[in-house]
């Protein structure tokens, strides 16, 4: 707790190389507030992880106290070419006063 983190999931093959990219994620906040989209931050890509397209995450409700609901829809990754869909989520400015705590996250493509 209390240190930055960089996660990255493993591949999966979609079948076609795909248009657009969702991605949800369960995550707590156990100290302090993370801010969507600065101090907590998702990505899609289809090739591996070569290149990564960051979604905006939205607030899409709770499972808890301090619990949140993350995610992004229709995230356009068509700039990329690939079918080995991945994701990556980061969170950043974590401190003794700031610990975000990821626990579930999903991913899905058309």
């Amino acid at each position: 707790s209390g240190a930055d983190l960089t996660l990255q999931s493993t591949d999966v093959t979609a079948s076609s190389s795909p248009t657009y990219g969702e991605f949800v994620t369960l995550i707590e906040n156990a100290y302090g507030t993370a801010t969507l989209n600065t101090d907590i931050k998702g990505y899609v890509s289809c090739d591996s992880g070569v290149t990564f397209a960051q979604g905006t995450l939205v607030d899409e409700g709770t499972w808890g106290t301090n619990k949140q609901i993350l995610g992004f829809h229709d995230l356009d990754i068509s700039a990329q070419s690939g079918t080995s869909m991945c994701y990556k989520i980061t969170t950043h400015n974590q401190s003794a006063s700031k610990d975000t705590r990821v626990y579930a996250t999903s991913i899905g493509w058309r």
